[in-house]
């Protein structure tokens, strides 16, 4: 059956899980004063995502119109490769009553397709072992599961642009998209300003056109806001977390001493903001086959290797063709720390050596590769970030602590709020980093929300600055613990997943686990790889997943 075609999650066949809009916003009349402005740097899913979500607050007279989204880029719409977003990241849009974000959702369920039976597998070709992930709502209720939706990149991206122009048109969005013109340098230092300072554009002394309350980085992985501000802070740098959620974490970073201190030097900051190579590359593509051509009954599959972070996974996806026809595709990845095969320039025999350096694992890993296009074949290396970076919450102190001169403003200055990659760029062995993007940016809305109220202090402004400081900082710890939990089932994954080959842990895994997990009935390893995967995306061991994800960020199941 056509997932996409028959719209199982589409809010109008969910009538027992009420509107997150409809719980979040609230009949009351919106305090007078001077509104929260807002502005949102980046113009990926993260922040398209991000101007989406508080765009019903614009309507509500809680935040001033319009919310600024700045973006250098060309507006280009994407890749063809195909990525995951998981129901998490979905729901707050299928549970929501307003146009753009029922169009964000349904044009990305019809430009994709969700995933079924999937599994882990050995190189030889055994199934270590398989799980079902549902389908539709149905599935999802008796289940207890999260769904994974894969779409085409570009497709994405193009149904959030879709819902920004509506948003555009009643005008509670404003997009700045003119190159370098538009281009986020830094915020307004000498700000005169209590809670509010300008942008920084382009490459001279620019500035924009309005001073913002709160401004929000999801300007990617090499996020200019993170690093020129980030790692500062002495209230944000107790709360990184790294992967030292582990006692004693195995292969990923200690975390910086949780001493305070007066003041970080430029090593400590450098450390706090950096990136770590996780020491394996990652080769993408999109395979021209169907189904059938697969086997397996079309299953999605991870296999497993020993040494040099050998791991090979391959997933179904549909998408639109010309004239309203499906087209499939089979999209997949190579992981592997080879220096020779990544430092290859020329396509067509890089493609060879991964080829050759998978030789002796199952079909159809070579049908596979061998079915895309050398040229399409895409080659990045495995990169994170080293921690986590929560809210500057006094920009005004955080400017003199670096400049050595305070701003002449009497408050505590704009809010900085990092969502997606800026936030915390992760390890992409679970792919889950558009999904913590979307989920990132509808935990905002809430939060502000909450803040947009009389304020006792200041009666001209209408909304508390007090307020949105303490909700910013809930919404970061609540953030932690839902990345930590990530954080564990990553380096769990990589931990028996891809062992070093030499190493005793993996003599043990090969030798040992992996003979001892194919003889164990699937019935028993079915529950425990659920369990890990709703650990992974934060729904813990228990509960309904579809419940969890509507009732946190303000819905409500009835």
């Amino acid at each position: 059956m056509s997932v996409a075609s028959s719209r199982p999650f589409s809010s109008a066949n969910s009538p027992s899980f009420a509107s997150t809009e409809s719980n979040v916003l609230s009949s009351s009349p919106p305090p007078a004063g001077e509104r929260l402005r807002v502005a949102v740097v980046g113009g990926g899913c993260a922040g398209l995502s991000t101007a989406l979500h508080l765009a019903p607050l614009v309507d509500a007279g809680l935040v001033a119109s319009p919310i600024d989204v700045y973006d250098a880029s060309s507006g280009v719409p994407g890749r063809d490769i195909g990525v995951g977003i998981w129901s998490t990241g979905l729901d707050p849009f299928l549970h929501s009553d307003r146009e753009s974000h029922q169009m964000v959702y349904d044009c990305m369920t019809a430009s994709g397709s969700f995933l079924g039976d999937v599994g882990y597998r050995t190189p030889n070709g055994a199934w270590l072992t398989k799980s079902h992930l549902p389908v539709t709502l149905e599935e999802r209720r008796a289940s207890g599961m999260p769904a994974l939706l894969f779409l085409r990149e570009r497709d994405m991206l193009h149904a959030l642009q879709k819902a920004v122009h509506w948003e555009e048109r009643r005008g509670t969005i404003q997009m700045h998209r003119d190159g370098n013109k538009t281009r986020v340098q830094g915020i307004e230092e000498n700000s005169s300003k209590p809670w509010s300072a300008r942008l920084k554009l382009g490459t001279g002394n620019d500035m924009s056109n309005r001073d913002y309350h709160l401004i929000v980085a999801a300007d990617g992985m090499n996020s200019v806001l993170r690093k020129m501000y980030g790692g500062h802070d002495d209230d944000t740098k107790i709360l990184k977390t790294g992967t030292a959620a582990l006692p004693s974490p195995i292969g990923l970073p200690d975390s910086p001493s949780q001493q305070s201190k007066s003041s970080w030097d430029e090593s400590q900051q450098q450390e706090a903001v950096g990136m770590q190579d996780r020491s394996y590359t990652v080769f993408r593509g999109n395979a021209k086959l169907s189904t059938s051509d697969m086997g397996e009954g079309g299953a999605s599959f991870q296999t497993w290797g020993t040494g040099q972070s050998m791991r090979f996974a391959t997933v179904p996806m549909s998408f639109k063709g010309p004239m309203n026809t499906r087209e499939e595709r089979q999209v997949w990845f190579i992981t592997i720390d080879d220096k020779d095969i990544a430092n290859e320039a020329d396509p067509v025999r890089r493609r060879e050596m991964l080829l050759d350096a998978f030789s002796s694992w199952h079909e159809p890993i070579r049908q596979t590769v061998e079915a895309t296009p050398p040229e399409e074949i895409l080659i990045e290396r495995a990169i994170a970030h080293r921690h986590c970076m929560g809210p500057i919450l006094n920009m005004n102190k955080l400017i003199q602590q670096i400049r050595g001169t305070r701003p002449p403003s009497s408050g505590e200055g704009p809010n900085l709020i990092f969502v997606g990659d800026a936030y915390m760029t992760i390890d992409p062995i679970l792919a889950q980093g558009f999904t913590c993007a979307m989920e990132g940016a509808a935990a905002l809305r809430r939060t502000v929300q909450e803040s947009c109220k009389s304020c006792e202090s200041d009666p001209f402004l209408a909304f508390d600055p007090y307020t949105l400081r303490s909700e910013l900082k809930s919404r970061h710890n609540a953030r932690i613990d839902r990345l930590i939990c990530l954080l564990r089932a990553t380096e769990l994954v990589q931990t028996l997943g891809q062992p070093t080959g030499g190493s005793l842990l993996g003599l043990f895994n090969t030798n040992f686990l992996r003979p001892i997990t194919k003889v164990f009935p699937n019935f028993i390893k079915a529950p425990i790889f659920d369990a890990v995967l709703k650990y992974s995306l934060g729904l813990g061991f228990r509960g309904d997943a579809l419940e969890q994800a509507s009732t946190s960020e303000g819905g409500k199941a009835s």
